[in-house]
């Protein structure tokens, strides 16, 4: 199993790297604002780290809906195709379709209305980012950041009545924990999920933080839970701060002792 960091800042990738993070991910967003010259910049930094970036979160900004009034089908089609030429020039494998203000619903707006837009939403994303065979994933997000597609088995059901299948699902600890999900039985969900997310916090969700050793083992069942369920995918620490390289690898060492004791387990 690999593990990896979500980013704020290039200027973490030597530290990253350094604590030995198999990859990084950065948000969408913030690929797609750079300038061509800053893009540069990046592509040779990852270069000459020799490090990837596997993973895409945030994937785009309040103005651009993935639901809701807004909703602009020609947008969303033009910065999707931006950001997948940007991400697969990273390494990138998924991008997750997280971004709780794009689909932040306003109070009497049709759920079904809404609904039909996500699915546009993600046909259209879906199909930029599968010239570049990079897998689009939608995160189920707890209400403490947004009013629409909370659960997983809503994101089940949204993704089952696509046409596009290059399309999974990120399941997302803080947020599962957040509605009681977190401890489930995964294997009814193990066909979709195609990466993880992971995160404590310091007080609140915009605080996103690393792994708490006095919560370490919870967090390790979840891990063999996931692997137990059929996971073989990546899990990466999403977090909303800075680098601080020996919490990073604290949370590091707590991510890979689940790994490897599953796996001892398996082989005794």
């Amino acid at each position: 199993m690999k593990f990896g960091c979500a980013l704020l800042d290039p200027q973490d990738l030597d530290a990253v790297k350094g604590i030995g993070y198999d990859y990084a991910e950065f948000m969408g967003k913030y690929l797609v604002s750079l300038s061509d010259g800053e893009y540069a910049a990046l592509c040779k930094k990852l270069e000459s780290l020799q490090l990837k970036v596997l993973g895409i979160n945030g994937y785009c900004p309040p103005a651009l809906k993935m639901a809701g009034p807004g909703f602009d089908m020609g947008s969303i089609k033009k910065y999707a195709k931006l950001c997948a030429g940007r991400a697969e020039a990273l390494g990138a494998s998924m991008v997750g379709i997280g971004s709780p203000q794009s689909r932040n619903l306003p109070k009497g707006y049709p759920r079904m209305t809404a609904r039909r837009q996500l699915q546009e939403f993600l046909e259209i994303t879906a199909e930029e980012f599968a010239v570049f065979d990079i897998e689009i994933c939608l995160e189920p997000l707890a209400p403490c950041f947004c009013n629409f597609i909370n659960f997983m088995p809503e994101a089940v059901s949204i993704i089952d009545e696509m046409k596009q299948n290059k399309t999974g699902i990120i399941a997302d600890f803080y947020n599962m924990e957040y509605v009681g999900e977190a401890d489930l039985d995964m294997k009814d969900f193990m066909p979709y999920i195609s990466h993880v997310h992971i995160s404590d916090d310091d007080g609140g969700p915009d605080k996103r933080s690393y792994l708490k050793p006095e919560r370490a083992r919870v967090h390790q069942e979840r891990i063999q839970n996931l692997i137990k369920a059929g996971y073989q995918g990546a899990v990466s620490l999403e977090i909303d701060c800075r680098i601080d390289p020996d919490r990073a690898a604290e949370s590091l060492a707590i991510m890979r002792a689940a790994d490897l004791e599953e796996r001892e387990r398996i082989c005794i």
